[in-house]
């Protein structure tokens, strides 16, 4: 990973750590991208209990249009991934995958 992806991954984790309306333990953010298209997941967890619905307060857009530069930049250097994975637990470090 290059330090502009280094970047966009920093930018994505924001939005989506301050995004959590509720609080959380943990959180996995899933993005899949496509020719054209996304699909996201986002799974938390709180006190022992995973949800996959949790409240959010983020712009969509907004991360597909960053999931898609980090696409785009891993195809530039031949890198053909499709499925973006984050995870963190409070007071861990953010963990990234790859899923090609």
């Amino acid at each position: 990973m290059v330090t502009e992806d280094l970047e966009l991954v920093k930018k994505i984790f924001a939005i989506v750590e301050s995004g959590i309306v509720h609080g959380y333990d943990s959180f996995c953010y899933r993005v899949e991208v496509g020719s054209g298209c996304m699909e996201a997941e986002l799974s938390v967890e709180s006190a022992g209990v995973e949800v996959n619905n949790a409240e959010t307060d983020f712009d969509s857009f907004v991360l597909y249009d960053l999931a898609k530069q980090l696409k785009d930049n891993a195809t530039r250097r031949g890198e053909e991934w499709s499925v973006f994975v984050m995870s963190y637990t409070r007071g861990g470090e953010v963990k990234t995958k790859f899923q090609y």
